[in-house]
């Protein structure tokens, strides 16, 4: 067993390795300039990271989950052609556009290889490349795991129907990648988007039985992993070409951030590189607790109700410079230690005994992603029942704090706070400002989907940026099958599928079109063509700047690029 933390370092790469490698750490990927992933035995003590110099900075993998739901069947669910607008397209005898030269990136469970709509008609497969970051075999340069399959080794395989290479057992990844891109080849009535689009494929490692039994989830220092090898796949194909790069997996949500690792990918912010992300599936779930302190005389108690499950974290953040210190009181009334601020980034550990829950806790001040106070709590084997966690501000200007559970998919159903906030439940990937951020919107009911997360982001800055269709919509899925699935990356894989639709005709009509296709720029396209009802007033924290509109979108790009 391991356990794997994203470091940010301060040195050149050789020298790096080597300051690695003497400190007894040989489990690593080298993720960029920047960060580096690292894998290390449970037994470590990860104290001893401060003591390397090299190091600035080092924080555990955080739990990321699922953006999408399955449903079952296809009844009752609607076409990805009628809910996007792409029809308009494909009917419109004067338009050539079907996502040329774009590559969409699917970070997910997988994909079904082998489903006749990712086999283009001469035979060959759409997939450039995919890591299986499950399977033993032959990783990608600078990787530790997997399996690198090529589209020479996925041509093989249809020839001879050989479903071996890799297999997608969960169904989301598959979805995704149908929406954004699918041909329709098995049935015409369920064509993604971007048919004529590529595709590369990372299948994240899964890890089970986090929070409660049964519940799969990924790692971020995987995903980052993954980031750096779409970054290796784009730059070894024709740079002509442009990548997408679909986020339908999410970390916690958070109320603010300054930076991301995210940022330190240079690749990410370049012309004809586009990053979407689900908003998140929070707004509903109860994981968001929001409080203002008033007095550093007076305590707050915050009630968290936990049902049966193994282990459970809690996130808490504040505002500015403020500092909180916090205690956890169990169901049988005993109190943990109290944890104050202290210049060590050292976790305390202690044990409830009534209820034999043991907990971890540590303070980091400030954190960099946001430049303020976060505490994590982390309880193991922890037992149902009413727990309170009790804050007493230290220091105080601003007041304003936030705590949050993990992704609702990854704890029991009933583990929530009793007095939630829907607001500011937008995963952490989906606040930075160089990622358009979707949001679900519900064409059956012509209003928001209950599950969509809400901005604002540090207080005022909207997000998500728009809402597209993403409730039951029909996509391939596992064993040359179709399926319906719910979500905001549902959301993200159609707009992911429109952007590519949208470079392909920015490319046809301008010879500068490499400099018109930073992610800020397709956003504003997405922004201008979005459709805004009168009922509202836009932009909002809930719809952003209106609902995709790929049909208005075009119309306001050709005006622009006359």
């Amino acid at each position: 067993m391991e356990r794997a933390y994203i470091i940010v370092y301060q040195s050149n790469i050789e020298e790096l390795e080597a300051t690695l490698k003497s400190n007894g750490i040989e489990r690593y990927i080298i993720l960029n300039n920047q960060i580096a992933s690292i894998y290390i035995p449970l037994a470590f003590r990860e104290e001893k990271l401060n003591t390397i110099e090299i190091i600035s900075w080092w924080q555990r993998s955080s739990p990321m989950s699922s953006l999408i739901q399955l449903n079952e069947g296809v009844e009752g669910g609607d076409s990805v052609s009628a809910a996007s607008g792409i029809d308009f397209v494909y009917n419109n005898p004067y338009l050539n556009i079907t996502g040329k030269r774009t590559i969409i990136a699917i970070i997910d469970s997988g994909i079904d290889y082998l489903h006749p709509d990712f086999i283009t008609k001469d035979g060959t497969s759409k997939i450039l490349a995919i890591w299986d970051q499950t399977k033993e075999g032959t990783p990608p340069d600078g990787c530790l795991f997997g399996d690198m399959i090529t589209r020479e080794d996925i041509n093989k395989a249809i020839t001879e129907n050989d479903s071996s290479l890799t297999e997608d057992n969960v169904g989301t990844g598959t979805i995704a990648a149908g929406i954004a891109s699918g041909r329709g080849a098995l049935n015409s009535n369920y064509s993604g988007i971007a048919v004529d689009s590529e595709l590369v494929v990372v299948k994240l490692k899964e890890y089970k039985n986090r929070f409660d039994n049964g519940k799969r989830n990924y790692q971020s220092a995987d995903f980052l992993a993954a980031i750096k090898f779409i970054e290796d796949i784009y730059n070894s194909e024709d740079k002509k070409k442009n990548i997408v790069i679909n986020m339908t997996v999410g970390k916690g949500s958070v109320s603010s951030v300054e930076a991301s690792f995210l940022d330190t990918f240079s690749y990410l912010r370049d012309s004809g590189v586009i990053v979407v992300g689900g908003a998140g599936n929070e707004a509903n779930t109860d994981i968001h607790y929001h409080g203002v302190m008033q007095s550093t005389d007076i305590y707050q108690d915050i009630v968290i109700q936990v049902g049966n499950q193994i282990n459970l974290e809690l996130y808490i953040y504040v505002t500015g410079p403020d500092k909180v210190r916090a205690l956890l009181i169990s169901p049988s009334g005993e109190l943990s230690y109290e944890i104050v601020y202290a210049p060590d980034n050292y976790a305390y550990t202690g044990r409830f005994n009534l209820e034999n829950t043991s907990y971890e806790m540590q303070f980091v001040y400030p954190w960099i992603e946001t430049g303020s106070q976060k505490l994590f709590m982390d309880l193991y084997d922890i037992k149902p029942g009413v727990w309170i966690l009790r804050l007493k501000p230290e220091f105080i200007i601003n007041g304003i704090y936030d705590v949050y559970l993990p992704n609702k998919n990854l704890i029991s159903e009933s583990t929530r706070f009793l007095d939630p906030q829907s607001t500011e439940t937008i995963t952490s990937y989906g606040v930075i400002e160089n990622v358009i951020t979707v949001g679900t919107f519900n064409n059956k009911t012509d209003s928001i989907w209950i599950g969509s997360s809400k901005g604002p982001v540090n207080g005022w800055r909207i997000k998500p940026d728009i809402v597209a269709p993403g409730v039951d919509i029909i996509a391939p899925y596992i064993n040359q099958s179709y399926n319906k699935a719910t979500g905001t990356g549902v959301s993200s894989s159609m707009v992911s599928g429109v952007l590519a639709i949208l470079m392909d005709y920015i490319t046809q009509q301008s010879i500068f079109s490499r400099r018109s296709m930073y992610t800020q720029v397709l956003k504003t396209y997405l922004m201008l063509g979005a459709t805004k009802p009168e009922t509202y007033v836009f932009p909002n924290i809930v719809q952003g700047f209106g609902i995709l509109n790929l049909k208005q979108t075009l119309k306001a790009i050709s005006e622009i690029l006359e």
